[in-house]
C-alpha cells in the first residue's frame, strides 16, 4: 500500500477526524514503530508499519471498502459493545463479520438510519459539522404545537447550555388529538439537539426516527436489519468526496491569494 501521512491513516481508521488526529500527534500520543511522532506530515505504510495511539495498535483499513445501511431499533446502544450490557449494534451485525464503525450515532431510545463503513474518508465527510450534511428525522411530539409556537424553531434558537441551533427546517406531517408528527432537518449534530429543541417549546419528543443522512435514505428497510449500499448509493459516495476535495482546493487557493494580497 502507498505511504500516507500518519494523520490521514488515523483518520481513515475511523478513530478521529484529520484535525483531531493532528492534535494527537502534536501531543506525543502517537508512535510509529516504537518512536514517538510529533510531526503530522510524517508518512507511513498503514499495512506494514506499526502505528499506536495511546499505546493501542492501529489496525490497517480494509483494502475493500464496505458500506451498509442499518435501521437501529429503539433501546439499543449505537456502539458495538456496552459496559452496562445493554443491547448494542453487535447483537444485530454479527453476520457481517467485518470490522466496521458507525457514522451518525443515535440516542438509546431513538431509532432509524445509521451508516456502517470502513471508509474513514466518507465517515469524516458525513460527520464533520463544517460540511453541513443534512440529517432528516421524523419526530413525534407531545401535544399539537401551533404555527406560532413552531416559528421559534429557527437558526440561532437557544437550546440551553450556551448552545444555539444552526440551519434547521421543519414540516408538520400530521396533527393528531394529543401528538404531532413533524419532519425536521438539521445540518449539525449537537447532543440531544432535537429533544432539546422541542423541550424548549414545551412539546417533548415522544418518538424519534432518523430517515435520511445526506443523500442516503432509510426507505423501507425493516427495523433491526441492514443492507449493503445499492450501486446508485455507492456512486453518490464519489460525488460527496469530490465535493469535499473541491472545497478544500478552493480554500487553499483563497488562502494563497489572500497571502499574496497582504504582501
Amino acid at each position: 500500500m502507498p505511504q500516507k501521512k500518519i494523520q490521514l491513516i488515523i483518520r481513515d481508521s475511523g478513530l478521529a477526524s484529520r484535525r483531531k488526529a493532528e492534535e494527537l500527534i502534536l501531543h506525543g500520543r502517537v508512535t510509529l514503530n516504537g518512536q514517538v511522532m510529533t510531526d503530522p506530515t510524517v508518512s507511513a505504510d498503514p499495512e506494514k508499519d506499526h502505528i499506536k495511539v495511546d499505546g493501542k495498535l492501529l489496525r490497517p483499513p480494509d483494502a475493500v471498502k464496505s458500506y451498509f445501511l442499518f435501521n437501529k431499533p429503539r433501546n439499543v446502544v449505537s456502539t458495538m459493545s456496552d459496559p452496562e450490557e445493554r443491547p448494542c449494534l453487535s447483537d444485530f451485525l454479527k453476520p457481517l463479520k467485518k470490522r466496521l464503525f458507525t457514522v451518525g450515532r443515535l440516542d438509546f431510545d431513538a431509532e432509524g438510519l445509521i451508516i456502517l463503513t470502513n471508509d474513514g474518508q466518507l465517515a469524516q465527510k458525513l460527520s464533520h459539522p463544517s460540511n453541513k450534511i443534512p440529517r432528516t428525522y421524523l419526530v413525534k411530539v407531545r401535544g399539537t404545537p401551533d404555527d406560532r409556537t413552531l416559528s421559534a424553531i429557527r437558526r440561532g434558537m437557544s437550546i440551553g447550555e450556551g448552545e444555539r441551533i444552526g440551519e434547521v427546517s421543519y414540516l408538520v406531517i400530521k396533527r393528531q388529538k394529543t401528538t404531532t408528527w413533524i419532519k425536521v432537518t438539521l445540518f449539525e449534530g449537537k447532543k440531544n439537539e432535537i429533544k432539546r429543541i422541542f423541550n424548549k417549546i414545551m412539546h417533548p419528543v415522544r418518538k424519534l426516527r432518523r430517515v435520511g443522512f445526506g443523500p442516503f435514505k432509510l426507505g423501507p428497510l425493516a427495523v433491526g436489519t441492514f443492507r449493503p449500499f445499492t450501486e446508485e448509493e455507492t456512486e453518490k459516495i464519489e460525488g460527496l468526496l469530490k465535493e469535499s476535495s473541491g472545497k478544500s482546493s478552493r480554500a487553499n487557493r483563497t488562502n494563497t491569494s489572500g497571502g499574496d494580497k497582504k504582501s
